[in-house]
Parts: structure tokens; sequence; C-alpha cells
């Protein structure tokens, strides 16, 4: 099974020969940003275990306590977002289109049946034999 690319993949295809070094330094380093972005991600939503993220080594092997201490996580991200996008507007990358949520409210059922009542009442007395 193909995955999807990675956000940082992405940014990566788009370095193709032609571009200008400036360019393709800025691309590769926003595609190093997003990628540490997800795994950022996958570990404040628990998709990851972020134990299998950090690499740390002692220096001997006698049987030491290590403390990982996970700080500011979410200032983080939102440091490294801002970085991202400050470096995609250089670029000039356009923004991505997102469609709407398909997901409908009890409101917006109502409005809709209410639209196709109407609809069908004006295409009733269209066809209708005047009086």
């Amino acid at each position: 099974m193909d995955e999807a690319p990675t956000s940082g993949a992405r940014l990566r295809g788009m370095v193709v020969e032609s571009t200008d070094p400036r360019t393709a330094v800025l691309l590769l380093e926003a595609a190093r940003i997003a990628d540490r972005l997800d795994q950022i991600d996958a570990i404040i939503t628990g998709k990851a275990d972020w134990i299998e993220l950090m690499h740390f080594r002692t220096k001997n092997d006698d049987a030491q306590e290590v403390t990982v201490t996970l700080d500011d996580v979410l200032a983080e991200a939102r440091q490294q977002a801002t970085t991202l996008r400050g470096i995609l507007a250089q670029l000039d990358v356009p923004k991505a289109e997102v469609a709407a949520p398909k997901v409908r409210s009890g409101l917006d059922e109502l409005r809709a049946r209410r639209a196709a009542r109407t609809a069908e009442g004006v295409a009733d007395s269209a066809g209708a034999a005047p009086a």
C-alpha cells in the first residue's frame, strides 16, 4: 500500500533542476520544518510514540536514569509554523485550496428541504392550467 507523501516530501518535490540555489535551499529548509511539524503534531495528538522520535545516548553502559522532559511543545510548534509561513511567503508558494466540509447541520437540512419544496411548488404551478 502506498503511503501519501509527507508534507516535506511535497515541498522537496518542488525543487527542480532549474530552481535557483537560494530557492532550493529555502524549499529544503521548509521541507525539514514541515516534517518536524508533522512529528510534533503526531506527538501532541498521540498518534506516535514520542520516545521513538527521540534519539539520545549515554556515555557509558552504567544503569543511569535518563529523564526526558517535553516542555513548551505547543509553543515550539507555533514557532515552527510561523517560520514555515515566512519561508513559504518568501517563495510565493500559493495557499492550498481547502474544500468546505461536507457536514451539514440540522438547520442546513431544513433549509434544503424548504428550498426543494419551494422549487417543486414553482414547477407545479408553472405546469398547471390557468383557472
